[in-house]
């Protein structure tokens, strides 16, 4: 409330003062006063290196345009603004631009969060860039791809958990309690014949001659009279759901195969780098990937029951396709959601409404904006920025003549109107790696 006391203290003073005006002098003092009520009241600053259009300030009538400069000494004011008072780290979007300019500002999340002891967790849809950028931050770091290491997420995890990542990734549609039964007594043959569990050998099982198998190995003396009843009652209680549970494995097993290959002597330890408050670069795939991409995120919210603590990156993933992951964000310290057009990855997901948007920009300490090619998200993040009371001051003069006489009449009007903190055409026409970077303590135009 006294931020719209002051606009309107400074406007109804500008008036007066506008009124009482008899010389050029007076009037441009004026106009001088308005400006920096308008600076004041609008918390935007832009670098001089900016274009002198100052793109956030350009209107359709140029007697109307505001020209502010952020003054500064320092080589990288971007870099600073992100950074932020202090050394915590804080959650923050990363939206619109290049990929380039994108990782350069997700730099500080990283870097603080590595000060801090914080693990960075990082899913992504196969962006080198972004794994150098990682690489750099940290002295611990696993990148998990096709030309990397591969996924061994089963690794020291008890057949109880392992039940439970795979029956809660399953499809709604096929899973049931007889599909966790057959599951569960599936890992248990797994691991006696194979002793390690990946996506390959799950897949590859031959399920119908579980029970066969089982009765050799006990005539055999490789399983106990315990265990053969054991694993027994889960595969006779699941054995309904063959069918199902073949299905979903094979699909599990080919997604897997197209985003990491098949399984290499290079596995991943996750729980390791954890331990040692390392990074862990996931890539999740673009296409064909829901199944890998819930069992990850399930496998992620799994460590996070344990009681794991890491921060957690997003790039390019559309947060609204899943539910789960915004369950995750939920329970990480903090997080950085990386798009080339954050407002577009809300759309086309199970969830998609205003009140995912309101939920996650609402927990984010800065939100980075560069340029953007749709007007639809350009228009969502000017209205998101705010609006501010601007002061604007008007002359107008209009000639008469006749015969006999002839003169000018002028006025001077000062009004009050709302406008956008930043336009949305402001956003669409940032160059390059200008940003507009908003933050509790402002609003900058910055280059990255």
């Amino acid at each position: 409330m006294s931020f719209f006391k002051g606009a309107m203290f400074a406007g109804n003073v500008i008036h007066t003062a506008v009124q009482n005006a008899r010389t050029k002098k007076e009037i441009r003092a004026i106009y001088s006063q308005a400006t920096e009520a308008n600076f004041q009241n609008r918390s935007v600053s832009a670098l001089p290196s900016a274009n002198k259009q100052q793109l956030l300030l350009i209107s359709k009538d140029p007697n109307d345009n505001d020209i502010y400069d952020y003054q500064t000494k320092s080589p990288s004011p971007a870099f600073d603004y992100i950074w932020g008072e202090n050394d915590d780290p804080a959650s923050m979007i990363v939206s619109g631009g290049q990929n380039e300019s994108r990782i350069g500002a997700l730099m500080p999340f990283v870097r603080k969060s590595q000060n801090a002891d914080i693990s960075v967790i990082a899913m992504h849809t196969g962006n080198r860039n972004l794994e150098t950028m990682l690489g750099a931050e940290s002295g611990n770091w696993e990148f998990i791809s096709r030309s990397d290491l591969y996924y061994d997420m089963f690794r020291g995890m008890p057949v109880e958990d392992m039940a439970y990542l795979l029956y809660e990734t399953m499809p709604d549609d096929s899973a049931s309690p007889a599909a966790e039964s057959l599951i569960r007594s599936l890992l248990e043959m797994v691991l006696r014949t194979t002793g390690t569990v990946t996506f390959q050998n799950l897949a590859t099982f031959p399920l119908p001659d579980l029970k066969d198998k089982l009765e050799t190995m006990q005539k055999a003396g490789e399983v106990t009279a315990d265990e053969y009843r054991e694993i027994s009652r889960y595969y006779m209680s699941g054995s309904s759901e063959i069918d199902a549970v073949r299905i979903f494995l094979n699909r599990l097993n080919r997604q897997a195969e197209g985003i990491y290959g098949k399984p290499t002597a290079n596995i991943c330890n996750i729980k390791k780098v954890l331990n040692l408050k390392g990074i862990v670069a996931i890539d999740v795939g673009n296409t064909n990937n829901d199944l890998v991409f819930s069992l990850i995120v399930n496998h992620l919210r799994l460590l996070q029951s344990q009681g794991r603590i890491f921060s957690m990156l997003l790039d390019d993933i559309p947060v609204s396709r899943f539910p789960q992951v915004n369950d995750l964000l939920r329970g990480v310290t903090t997080y950085a959601i990386s798009h080339n057009d954050f407002i577009s990855s809300l759309h086309g997901g199970e969830k998609n409404s205003e009140g995912l948007f309101i939920e996650i920009s609402g927990n984010v300490n800065t939100i980075i904006l560069f340029n953007h090619k749709s007007g639809a998200s350009c228009q969502k993040w000017s209205e998101h920025l705010g609006k501010y009371r601007k002061i604007r001051i008007k002359t107008t003069v209009s000639q008469t003549s006749s015969f006999f006489m002839g003169g000018n009449t002028r006025g001077i009007s000062v009004d009050e109107v709302d406008e956008p903190r930043i336009r949305a055409e402001t956003i669409s026409m940032l160059p390059g790696s200008l940003a507009c970077i908003n933050s509790s303590s402002g609003t900058l135009i910055a280059e990255i």
